[in-house]
């Protein structure tokens, strides 16, 4: 049963109507009170004022009855902003006004379809979201943006009072960065917007760090891989040119012809690398031109064309079951440009005569891989199974002269995903490219096993 609530500040008395939170917060703002939880769960508050503006208020937690106070000594100096995706409008009031006075931006919304809309208009640092919510659920949102190129990486951190450990697993498979339950200590969301905040800054760091070491690839690939197809098409441009009819046997010609030809085909092979990688590099992390496709379909497609090409590839194709098959939604010809070039990579490193690579398909989970192996790979240093991504992306710069392995690596993480390297006994190496499958594939997929 609800009952009012007398809430004395100085001289005055309030007379207020407690909605149905399972948690309180009380928040003193410029002379008056505002009190939201249950009637018969009060919490006990106190504050001062200064300047007309409040100098701290309390909070208590009602699972630990723990108090927090707040005060201007605990604004940070932020212009992080934050999209609050919250049904509870007295509640969705009371976080919007609390996050403000730590520092925030905050706009506030009701449902999954109102933060879709506001996406529209403005991107967000972080997004803190409600589960159980009209017209559109916390989930279903979650999974709309983790589909979206434009919004895949946006962090969103869950605040809800589903606190199961069934809830939490379908929250972090779908992609959410943090999960806090009601009642939440206000200290302790603010602590996990920071974290979230801080892990993004970290990961821009990279990123510049990424870009360094593509440069100084860059400049290296210039100077040696450039230059040595450079040799031997003017040197034997300039012999040619130099002789008199009839001072080379049609066998040396065709040597000569060779020699060039085989300098323009690598000459063409490092500038399509160079331009692609230039292309990915303007995509600021953003996908164009996306289509759901079967992933079985786009591995043979691309597997075939290398077999049937005039190159020297040798693959044995191993997909002649579907069991693997699942829909993605990708750039289908940057997928298809990073899975040639590693099943180029691959048969490069295959020395063995008559062995042949070959590819499959790999479920994990919300990924599915594109795998390509081979039992005779001559590397200089092969990774550790499973060895940190780190350590694997020294050895790709390392290993990688032509800025293949670059690309497949960025194609990859553009689609949500990564590049693994694993190597086994007597020389077996298996490079598998990682994507996440589609939102409505991975629902279905739950709907069968949950």
């Amino acid at each position: 049963m609800r009952r009012k609530v007398f809430i004395r500040q100085g001289d005055h008395s309030h007379a207020l109507h407690p909605c149905d939170q399972k948690w309180n917060i009380v928040h003193a703002f410029r002379g008056y009170s505002q009190f939201f939880g249950h009637a018969d769960r009060l919490s006990y508050f106190k504050f001062s004022q200064k300047n007309e503006r409040t100098e701290s208020f309390r909070f208590q937690n009602e699972k630990t009855k723990q108090m927090s106070t707040f005060s201007d000594r605990d604004q940070k100096n932020t212009k992080a902003s934050i999209l609050l995706v919250e049904d509870d409008a007295n509640l969705n009031l009371a976080l919007t006004e609390m996050l403000q006075f730590y520092g925030y931006t905050v706009t506030g919304v009701y449902n999954g379809s109102e933060a879709l809309e506001a996406l529209r208009r403005f991107v967000p640092d972080v997004i803190i979201c409600d589960i159980a919510m009209p017209v559109m659920d916390g989930y279903t949102f979650l999974q709309r943006l983790r589909s979206d190129p434009d919004f895949r990486l946006l962090p969103v951190i869950f605040l809800t009072a589903y606190g199961t450990a069934e809830n939490q697993r379908r929250a972090k498979e779908i992609g959410v960065e943090d999960y806090l339950t009601k009642p939440v200590d206000p200290k302790d969301l603010v602590a996990a917007i920071e974290n979230v905040l801080k892990r993004r800054r970290l990961i821009e760091e990279e990123i510049e760090r990424n870009l360094e070491q593509l440069r100084n690839q860059i400049v290296g690939l210039l100077q040696h891989e450039f230059r040595n197809p450079l040799t031997f098409i003017l040197g034997y441009a300039e012999l040619l040119a130099a002789s008199d009819d009839g001072n080379f046997s049609a066998e040396e010609l065709r040597t000569m012809a060779q020699a060039i030809l085989q300098g323009g085909r690598r000459l063409q092979h490092l500038i399509e690398n160079f331009l692609l990688m230039a292309e990915l590099q303007n995509r600021s992390g953003k996908l164009q031109h996306v289509e759901a496709v079967s992933a079985f379909s786009l591995w043979r497609t691309i597997a075939q064309d290398l077999s049937d090409s005039a190159g020297p590839l040798s693959l044995d194709i191993q997909l002649s079951d579907q069991k693997n098959d699942r829909i993605i939604e990708v750039d289908v010809r940057l997928l298809s440009e990073a899975l040639r070039r590693l099943c180029e990579f691959v048969q490069r490193t295959n020395r063995a005569e008559g062995k042949e690579i070959r590819v499959g398909l790999t479920n994990s989970g919300p990924y599915i891989g594109f795998s390509v192996h081979s039992d005779s790979a001559e590397l200089m240093t092969l990774p550790h199974h499973e060895e940190a991504e780190t350590a694997v992306n020294a050895w790709i710069e390392q290993i990688d002269t032509d800025l293949s392995l670059t690309i497949v690596r960025s194609v990859a993480r553009l689609h949500g995903g990564r590049l693994t390297v694993e190597s086994g006994a007597e020389k077996a190496l298996t490079l598998t490219l990682w994507v996440p499958v589609s939102a409505e594939e991975e629902n279905e997929s739950d709907a069968q096993f949950g």
